[in-house]
C-alpha cells in the first residue's frame, strides 16, 4: 500500500502541527513514526486469541470530523475473547465499544487491532496509527475487498460449492481442509467457511433464524437440509451491560484487571463488583 505509506511518512515530518496547508486534509492524531511500547503485546493478544466476527457493515459516517460528504467507514460486530459482543468503527479516528477503550482510554485496543491487522489485513505502519486519513480508509478498504455479503449476487445462489480457497468470513484465516472441518451454503451461493466458526456464529443468533453469513439465506443442516433453529440462546446482558455469549461460543468469561487503574479496581472489589478470584493472574487484561 505505496499511497498509505507515502501520506504517514509525509505527516510524519511534522506530527504535532495543528494546522494544515489549505485544502490539505489533518489527520486527527500525531502520526506515529514507530509502534508505541505496548503495541507489540496488544497486537499478540489480538492475533492470537480467539473472537468472532459476527456482522460488518460500511456505511458512510455521517457524523464526518472533516465535514465532507465523503466519509468511509466500517463496523465490525465482534465477540472478544471473553464472550462480550463489542463495536468496533474504523474511521478516522478508530472506537471500540469495550472497556478498555472506554475506561483506559487506550486508543488501540485489542478488538481494533484485530479488525485492522486480521479483518483488514492493514500493512505497517498504517496499522499502529491511532488516526487515518480519508484517502488512507479509503485505500484500506479497497485492499480488504468487498465485504463478505457484498460478494453474492442473484445468479450465484444455484447451491453449487464454490472452490475452498480464500480466508473464512467469521474468523478471517485461511481456508483449508487439511487443518479444520469445512462447511457451506447448501441453500444457496456455496460459499465455505470453518465449521467450528459457523457453529460459533450460529450461537449468536439466538432465537434469530441462522442464516448464511455471505448470502443471509435460511442455514441448511448437511444432514436432512432442514433450517437450524434455535442453535443456541442469545447471551444474556452481564453486570457490565454487554451482551454475553462465551458460554455459546466456548470462551472463558476470566478477565484480568492489571492494566486496569490500580485505585479503580481496589474501589470495585471494596464494593464487591469484582470478585476476589478474578483478578488472579496479572499479566494481561482479558475483555
Amino acid at each position: 500500500m505505496q499511497d498509505d505509506d507515502e501520506a504517514v511518512s509525509s505527516s510524519a515530518k511534522k506530527p504535532n502541527r495543528t494546522k494544515s496547508q489549505k485544502g490539505e486534509e489533518k489527520r486527527l492524531k500525531p502520526v506515529r513514526k514507530q509502534a508505541p511500547q505496548k503495541y507489540t503485546t496488544i497486537a499478540y493478544r489480538a492475533t492470537t486469541q480467539r473472537m468472532v466476527v459476527i456482522d460488518r457493515r460500511r456505511p458512510n459516517n455521517d457524523d464526518c470530523p472533516h465535514g465532507k460528504p465523503h466519509c468511509p467507514m466500517e463496523e465490525v460486530d465482534l465477540a472478544g475473547s471473553t464472550g462480550n459482543i463489542y463495536t468496533v468503527r474504523i474511521t478516522h479516528v478508530p472506537e471500540c465499544t469495550c472497556p478498555d477503550f472506554r475506561i483506559n482510554r487506550n486508543p488501540q485496543c485489542k478488538h481494533i487491532l484485530y479488525v485492522l491487522l486480521k479483518v483488514l489485513k492493514v500493512p505497517e505502519p498504517l496499522h499502529y496509527q491511532a488516526a487515518f486519513l480519508t484517502s488512507e480508509l479509503d485505500e484500506m478498504f479497497d485492499h480488504a475487498g468487498p465485504l463478505p455479503t457484498e460478494t453474492v449476487h442473484a445468479e450465484d445462489k444455484d447451491g453449487k460449492r464454490k472452490p475452498i480457497e480464500g480466508d473464512c468470513p467469521i474468523c478471517c484465516e485461511e481456508l483449508s481442509q487439511e487443518t479444520e472441518a469445512i462447511v457451506w451454503c447448501q441453500a444457496a451461493c456455496g460459499n465455505n467457511l470453518h465449521k467450528t466458526c459457523f457453529d460459533q456464529w450460529a450461537a449468536t443468533k439466538g432465537h434469530d433464524q441462522v442464516t448464511c453469513p455471505y448470502c443471509r439465506t435460511q442455514w441448511q443442516n448437511e444432514v436432512d437440509g432442514s433450517a437450524l433453529k434455535g442453535m443456541a440462546k442469545a447471551g444474556p446482558k452481564n453486570k457490565d451491560g454487554y451482551v454475553n455469549v462465551a458460554a455459546q461460543v466456548g470462551m472463558s468469561t476470566r478477565r484480568d484487571y492489571s492494566s486496569y487503574n490500580e485505585y479503580w479496581v481496589r474501589g470495585q472489589r471494596r464494593d464487591g463488583l469484582i470478585d476476589d478470584d478474578d483478578d488472579d493472574d496479572y499479566d494481561l487484561p482479558e475483555y
